[in-house]
């Protein structure tokens, strides 16, 4: 087998490398996004749970009181508001890159193109219609964060372990090529 064969089989071999690695990269760029969509959604319900305190408290000494705090009580209905629609759009930008939807009914993440949950089998409502997410402890979310992270890692792993083989393999290809 001639130089420029094997320097074309070699050649092959870090294209399919770079390929796969590439491939590698942007998945792992997707769930780093989707991390730290997770960890701004932990944030904002945490910001959340402590206006709902805060609004609690000011209801209590109203009626137990007689204190009125309708100008606190409106400020914190306005902020709430506005913290929960940010965690419309962290959950938005979140299904957006994995393609998915959540089941009003059961909770399950779906496909964008599914007409029907895979977990309950309820009929899933078009994107623009569906009705408003269920928010989730922090913990829950850095959990979830977590794992995403652990999956990715070992999915790379994985990719580089692929890798590793393939050009290990064409290597050795080649030099059995050379050696005929």
């Amino acid at each position: 087998m001639s130089f420029n064969s094997i320097n074309s089989l070699l050649d092959k071999a870090v294209s399919v490398a770079n390929a796969a690695a590439t491939a590698a990269g942007k998945k792992t760029e997707e769930v780093v996004e989707a991390s730290k969509l997770k960890l701004q959604q932990a944030s904002l319900n945490s910001e959340l749970s402590c206006c709902y305190e805060q609004l609690g408290k000011m209801v209590y000494a109203q009626k137990v009181f007689n204190e009125c705090n309708g100008q606190h009580q409106d400020d914190m209905v306005e902020q709430i508001s506005g913290l929960l629609e940010d965690l419309d759009s962290l959950s938005a930008k979140r299904d957006e890159i994995f393609k998915t939807k959540k089941c009003p009914n059961c909770g399950a993440s779906c496909t964008t193109d599914s007409h029907f949950c895979s977990r309950c089998g309820m009929t899933l409502i078009p994107q623009a219609q569906e009705e408003e997410p269920e928010y989730v402890e922090a913990e829950v979310i850095c959990e979830e964060a977590e794992e995403t992270v652990e999956e990715a890692t070992e999915v790379i792993e994985e990719k580089a372990e692929d890798i590793s083989e393939a050009v290990e393999e064409a290597a050795e290809k080649a030099k059995e090529k050379l050696d005929d």
